[in-house]
């Protein structure tokens, strides 16, 4: 059976999306990352062939290295020297050809995610493996002063609101300790949620570096440390981005009750949506296709909800501005844990619903979600069957 991954559908939508040579590229980094990467990048690491960095090293010897709170010493922002930054995957990489583990992930997956930006550069950007065998850094033809990579390690809207922009509140601490000016490095093609978010959190444009080169020289490197999913951190994404936002998006007609559809996706699209939709309109849901709004409008839709509905995808990372709701997932035969983690650290209630799946798409059991929707219903008594 062919896993939804490499499923026809799959590469058929994003061969109309993106062409027949970015969707094989696509393809390539996606078998490499998930079947090939860590037999052929382990034993390399293993062996020392390339080196790294770990987070207690990068501490350790670090120019400065700024805390956000005394009791919170996993959370910060430390200055590593001289390096450089590669724009495709935001790895960092010192002087001496060394990459940075903090800038691909936390302890214990720092050398899972290394493997996957390493994979993307190779498909994607300046493949750097020659230069971190031969000890040196990859040839950057532009320098800036004092930077931080702002790339997320997969270009989506959860690693970019999860991962990466508490990464902010690291850096802001640090400028306030230090009097340093940080430029933040973010993707070139990145796409309109980054710069609304930035926007939203008054960070100042003329400090952010669109790369437009493959590598950038930084003559001090600042490593804000990974996020951990702590409840402070979108605390502080939620009070900033809905404080900053029109409060008159909050009454725009948006529900209480949200559906999030991925009917322009290029996989797990619920095929029977309409049946889906059907029933929930009875509850009082109504649908949304996230990527048609505005990150304000979005944040101050989830701020209200009581229920959201979604098959598994990025458009769940709202919940972030949620302080009050229920998840109810929807999963094929891609089942992962991340939106289960989040709503447990954001204190929200959480549900799982296994669906069909059929190829890169799944059919749901109508009347297996109803019953969990009106479950929810009487246990939370927020809203009314009509």
């Amino acid at each position: 059976m062919v896993s939804a991954e490499f499923a026809p559908s799959k590469l058929r939508r994003k061969i109309r999306s993106d062409g027949v040579k970015d969707s094989l590229i696509a393809a390539g980094d996606l078998l490499v990352r998930k079947r090939l990467g860590r037999p052929l990048f382990d034993p390399l690491v293993y062996y020392g062939l390339v080196q790294t960095v770990s987070r207690d090293e990068l501490k350790r010897t670090a120019d400065q290295c700024v805390s956000l709170q005394p009791q919170s010493q996993d959370s910060f922002a430390a200055a590593a020297g001289g390096g450089t930054i590669l724009s495709e995957t935001g790895l960092a990489i010192t002087a001496s050809g060394e990459i940075i583990e903090e800038s691909a992930a936390a302890p214990p997956h720092e050398l899972q995610a290394m493997m996957g930006m390493l994979s993307r550069q190779f498909f994607f950007g300046q493949f750097p493996l020659r230069a971190l065998v031969q000890r040196t850094a990859p040839k950057a033809s532009t320098s800036l002063g004092t930077a931080a990579p702002f790339i997320p390690r997969y270009p989506n809207y959860y690693h970019w609101m999860v991962e990466t922009v508490p990464k902010l509140r690291y850096v802001q601490r640090y400028e306030k300790s230090t009097g340093d000016s940080v430029t933040l490095v973010i993707s070139p093609d990145a796409p309109p949620f980054v710069d609304e978010t930035l926007r939203a959190l008054d960070w100042p444009a003329e400090k952010v570096e669109r790369a437009s080169e493959p590598a950038y020289a930084v003559q001090k490197l600042i490593i804000p440390s990974f996020p951990q999913r702590r409840p402070a951190d979108f605390e502080w994404i939620r009070r900033q981005v809905l404080g900053n936002s029109a409060t008159s998006l909050a009454a725009d007609g948006d529900g209480k009750n949200v559906y999030i559809s991925r009917a322009g996706a290029v996989e797990r699209r619920v095929l029977n949506e309409g049946a889906v939709m059907e029933m929930l309109s009875e509850y009082g849901f109504k649908r949304y296709r996230l990527e048609e709004r505005s990150l304000a409008e979005n944040a101050h839709l989830f701020s209200e909800a009581d229920i959201v509905v979604a098959p598994h995808g990025a458009g769940i990372t709202d919940i972030i501005f949620s302080t009050d709701c229920t998840v109810i997932e929807l999963f094929g035969d891609k089942i992962k844990q991340p939106y289960e983690i989040l709503a447990s650290v954001l204190d929200l209630e959480y549900r799982a619903v296994y669906c069909k799946p059929e190829s890169a798409d799944i059919r749901v059991d109508v009347e297996e979600l109803e019953s969990v929707v009106a479950d929810v219903n009487i246990d939370s008594g927020k809203s009314e069957h009509t």
